[in-house]
């Protein structure tokens, strides 16, 4: 048996099973027993946790990969070191590889090909931007889930492109049938690398073969480096023109000739998405095979040809030429059988070919003068006539503003989004600035139409990467926040920060809360004293638990809640049952049971709050500033900001930093009364501490940090974030 079966790591990820053995680590699933969840754990095989190499290249996947936040990459949730064993505790993924689904299926259909190389290349572009090369990638790297949707994994060998490359052992290091040429000799590694084995993947998923084979990788390696490709065409010949353009483009042996970024080549492919008769024309590859096809019988075919002209033909009359003694003589020109010797006419001096060639070479002086011309006047600079004009430098400047101060010349405008320039501003002239132009030419401009705005669709209960796949199709970038729902699967969208149907700028980072599922965690009771039974069941149902109604008699307005069986602000497991007594309005009074959240013009006897310095009134919480709790103690107020646009009712817990008990009992903040203003909260204590403002409503967040002087009676507010309240308030809503 595995002596890592039934391991715990870190006290905290339990391994269950072996699920996957590789060249340097062996892949394990496991179950997160404090997220309650199923995680793959890599760890790095036992020969190999001694070697400095494996272990940096074991910690690079860990750095590449935590960098990266993309519906294609495989998440990372933790590194770690333990007893010499090196791990990395990754997403599981329920699905198979991308080369099991190509063994299963022999050849893809071109959607599907296209579907999978997409989200590929999608991933890479991340990776890429973020200065991340893979430099193995293959369909071995590649999974695939039930969805079709796409993860690529196993940065085990990935290199950030600013790092300076080795020129020992990794110069071939990948897998040598999707190795790039310049992989393959030794030489830089970059972004394109990745392109060609994408190339070479899409090649395999079309063909059902790769594009080289050979008995040792050695050979291999050296037919990536040397021979072209057989262009898939010729392997399966219903391949699209276009997308053989395509995969062609990507496997280009000079880097430079290839597609230079992954976006490049995802808007090539949209493009024969949208028309499958598109043609690139990056390569002859087609027309070159079609001439290779002919070979050796083509040559036959014309010799053949050829013998059966030859009895036909007869040697023609020589004629009197005169030349040295020594001079080989010519070789005979064969005519037809039925050429006529009569026809032939007395050899004279023929001047219209000197003629002809005088005329051809003055054509082509006049033509080169001509061109000369043309690209000296294009790149002149020193004005020789009055009617001559220096362009001026145009960009960034208003385009009317130009117009109206350079009249010399006549400014033709096109316009573009642009990210860089607020609109009306040129971004760009046709000609540099200093080249001369006349008077009164005309001089094209482009303007910027500004950063592009942009509606934020309803996402609502769509799986996170079609979410992300429409808000990258927009133009904007994302990033996910996990969120507890009862009414949204797991993996689906809650909501949108900003919400649905704003507008925003291109580019804008768009928060997609997704859903954990149904959360198991305790709720907060709502303190519903005082207020009528229908919105006291209201809000009990809203903090997931369940409402009983029982009627007492009572001088209280009619239907009107007089206590709870369970205080407000008290955590309870979901589903709990809140007993809510509700006045009958019959005028006799009931013997009251004390309740801590029950105001003092209500209950009878001493406030409850008292010890706490509290007079816990209807609608929020005030406090005695003069009463401390513990002796020397001081007390400090803090102002609490409620954002203009909260809506809903709030608990507010003020906790220690890392601890989660508050350090005063729990209160509520109504706004409806404080919503853009500052709620004022009394706390006492000494020295420094670092307190943190905690809201609750079915899930626990942090809004804000404080760090408070007592002695010096002062406080500073270290963080804020308001979007809680907004989040909040949407939970509210559902």
């Amino acid at each position: 048996m595995d002596r890592f079966i039934g391991l715990k790591l870190d006290g905290r990820y339990e391994i269950t099973d072996l699920i996957g053995v590789g060249g340097m680590a062996n892949v394990y699933r496991g179950r997160d027993i404090m997220e309650n969840r199923v995680v793959a754990v890599k760890i790095l095989k036992n020969e190999y946790s001694e070697n400095e190499e494996f272990v940096r290249r074991f910690r690079n996947e860990s750095k590449a990969i935590a960098v990266l936040s993309h519906p294609n990459i495989v998440k990372i949730y933790d590194v770690g070191y333990e007893n010499s064993m090196q791990y990395i505790v990754m997403e599981y993924i329920d699905g198979i590889t991308l080369k099991e689904y190509i063994e299963q299926q022999g050849m893809l259909k071109w959607r599907d090909c296209v579907h999978f190389t997409i989200q590929i290349l999608r991933a890479l572009q991340l990776a890429h931007d973020r200065g991340i090369v893979h430099r193995d990638i293959k369909p071995q790297n590649v999974m695939l889930l039930s969805d079709g949707s796409i993860k690529v994994m196993d940065f085990g060998i990935a290199r950030f492109s600013r790092e300076v490359e080795s020129t020992s052992n990794e110069k071939t290091m990948g897998s040598v049938h999707y190795v790039s040429p310049e992989q393959a000799a030794g030489t830089r590694t970059d972004e394109r690398s990745d392109i060609y084995s994408v190339g070479v993947m899409m090649y395999e998923m079309l063909t059902g073969r790769k594009p080289f084979n050979g008995d040792t990788p050695v050979a291999v390696a050296l037919k990536h480096m040397h021979e072209a490709p057989v262009p898939p065409s010729q392997i399966v010949s219903s391949i699209y023109p276009g997308l053989e353009d395509i995969i062609m483009h990507a496997m280009e042996k000079d880097p430079a000739k290839r597609y230079q970024s992954a976006s490049g080549m995802i808007r090539d492919i949209e493009a024969f998405k949208q028309d499958q008769s598109i043609m690139f024309g990056y390569s002859d590859s087609r027309s070159d095979s079609r001439q290779e096809g002919q070979g050796e019988g083509a040559k036959e075919r014309f010799a053949a040809k050829m013998s059966a002209i030859k009895p036909h033909v007869k040697p023609r009359r020589e004629k009197p030429q005169r030349r040295p003694a020594e001079q080989l003589p010519e070789p005979e020109e064969q005519i037809p059988e039925d050429y006529d010797d009569d026809d032939e006419v007395e050899v004279r001096h023929n001047y219209a070919l000197p003629i002809l060639a005088a005329a051809t070479c003055t054509v082509i002086i006049v033509a080169t003068l001509f061109v000369a011309n043309v690209i000296l006047g294009a790149f002149k600079t020193t004005a020789s006539s009055v009617n001559d004009y220096p362009v001026p430098q145009l960009i960034g400047k208003n385009f009317y503003d130009a117009r109206a101060q350079y009249t010399e010349i006549q400014l033709v405008a096109t316009e573009e989004y642009n990210n860089e320039y607020p609109a009306g501003i040129i971004v760009d002239q046709e000609k540099a600035a200093g080249r001369i132009v006349k008077i009164g030419d005309t001089l094209k401009v482009t303007v910027s139409k500004g950063t592009r705005v942009v509606k934020i669709p309803d996402l609502k209960n769509y799986h996170q990467s079609s979410a992300a796949r429409a808000l990258e199709d927009l133009g904007l970038n994302y990033v996910f926040v996990e969120t507890a729902s009862d009414d949204i699967s797991a993996d689906n969208v809650v909501m949108t920060d900003p919400a649905s149907g704003t507008e925003v700028e291109e580019g804008t980072t768009v928060r997609i809360l997704v859903s954990l599922g149904p959360t198991t965690e305790d709720t907060l009771v709502p303190y519903v004293v005082g207020k009528d039974v229908v919105t006291a069941q209201y809000e009990i149902e809203d903090a997931h638990l369940k409402s009983k109604v029982q009627y007492v008699a009572s001088s209280e307005e009619r239907d009107m809640v007089i206590s709870q069986n369970i205080e407000g602000g008290s955590n309870v497991p979901r589903d709990t049952v809140i007993t809510i007594s509700v006045s009958d309005g019959s005028g006799e009074d009931m013997d009251y049971i004390e309740d801590p959240n029950v105001p003092d013009n209500i209950y009878p006897g001493p406030n409850p709050w008292d010890d706490w310095g509290y007079n816990n009134d209807l609608g929020g919480n005030s406090q005695n500033s003069d009463i401390n709790v513990e002796p020397g103690a001081k007390n400090v107020t803090i102002d609490i900001e409620i954002p203009s646009f909260a809506t809903g009712t709030y608990f507010i817990f003020l906790c220690k930093e890392g601890e989660d008990e508050s350090i005063i009992p729990p209160f509520t903040i109504d706004a409806t009364e404080y919503a853009g203003k500052s709620y004022p909260v009394t706390i006492s204590g000494t020295g420094t501490e670092t307190i943190e403002g905690v809201a609750r409503y079915g899930m626990r967040v942090k809004f804000a940090t404080y760090t408070v002087n007592f002695d010096e009676g002062s406080y500073v507010v270290e963080e804020y974030n308001s979007s809680v309240f907004r989040a909040l308030d949407t939970f509210i809503d559902f």
